[in-house]
């Protein structure tokens, strides 16, 4: 995803400093309120809403913050208008790029994307021009570290960890697992790997509670956009586009953006 692994990104947004953080905080924040005001406010029946916080704890935000974004979303609190709204980009290389927003005021987000987007040398295009070329997924990170549970009063659970081969044997045992991807250098802050884990839209549901069911750490999970096919290009246009991507990932009104792009 955006020339890296979906995992890379999500510890950079862990690492990110306070001044970045509070950006990724206000992206979280929002897809808990839209997630709240599309499927309700209770957790347990909005699988949307679900993934929605617990996303935002793994980030560490604030509890504080994630009930007063459901409250926006259910009407209950800060009444804030938001909707979804997506831009298909053709970039140099033959490079597809699709930028998910959610935003309060569309003009300025599409003024703010069109703005990047012309810099860079690529271009808008129509609607589904490029959408049928990627498929919506269900993405979960799961670490190689088995849970220990703590025998003292007191002291915390821990995680120990596990050949990823043998962990990657026992998901090959659950349904509705469609790929399965070790990364190659270890997360020395687990002192683990981590699998990432695709399944389809459908699937996602179901297999998360059985991947949760295991003793294994569960980083993340949540949909996405993947490619169906990557493009490999040229270094220095490779850069370029990498470039574009951060662009677009950084503006506020931006959730998500998703390319074909070759790691």
């Amino acid at each position: 995803m955006s020339g890296h692994s979906k995992w890379a990104k999500i510890k950079r947004q862990k690492g990110a400093n306070d001044l970045k953080k509070g950006a990724v905080f206000t992206k979280l924040a929002r897809n808990i309120t839209l997630a709240a005001k599309e499927g309700g406010g209770e957790i347990n029946s909005n699988f949307a809403l679900r993934l929605a916080v617990t996303k935002a704890k793994d980030m560490n935000m604030p509890m504080n913050n994630i009930e007063r974004a459901i409250q926006k979303g259910t009407g209950s609190g800060e009444k804030i208008a938001l909707q979804k709204i997506s831009y298909e980009i053709i970039a140099p290389g033959g490079i597809n790029i699709i930028v998910d927003c959610q935003s309060d005021n569309t003009n300025r987000t599409f003024s703010e994307v069109k703005n990047i987007v012309d810099k860079m040398g690529a271009k808008i295009t129509s609607a589904g021009s490029i959408s049928w070329q990627f498929s919506e997924k269900g993405y979960i990170a799961l670490s190689s570290a088995k849970l220990q549970k703590s025998t003292q009063f007191g002291k915390k659970d821990s995680y120990d960890p596990v050949d990823p081969d043998t962990v990657q044997l026992e998901l090959m045992e659950i349904p509705g697992i469609e790929d399965l991807e070790v990364q190659k250098e270890m997360d020395l802050e687990l002192g683990a790997y981590i699998i990432e884990i695709y399944t389809s839209k459908e699937e996602f549901s179901k297999v998360l509670k059985n991947l949760e069911a295991l003793p294994y750490k569960i980083e993340t999970a949540e949909l996405i956009k993947k490619a169906k096919e990557n493009l490999s290009i040229a270094a220095g246009v490779k850069i370029k586009i990498e470039n574009l991507l951060e662009a677009l990932e950084n503006l506020d009104d931006v959730d998500n953006v998703w390319s074909n792009l070759q790691e």
